[in-house]
């Protein structure tokens, strides 16, 4: 029976893909195949987590140059 995922487990495999990691570090240290991974990027929730990261890291990027504290 496949393994079913959370939306905390999709929120971390965004979170290291922004990071940089690859569908197969992803989906080895998750526990899932490479292929659900890369169907994973394909979700609307996962489009959104990318949204919200990149938001997030401009928004830090910002505060930085402006020397606001994070």
């Amino acid at each position: 029976m496949p393994k079913r995922v959370s939306t905390k487990q999709l929120l971390i495999a965004c979170r290291m893909s922004f990071d940089g990691k690859s569908n197969r570090e992803i989906a080895s240290e998750l526990g899932f195949t490479e292929a659900t991974v890369s169907n994973w990027r394909k979700l609307e929730i996962w489009k959104e987590f990318e949204t919200e990261l990149i938001d997030a890291y401009k928004q830090h990027a910002l505060n930085l140059e402006n020397g606001t504290p994070p």
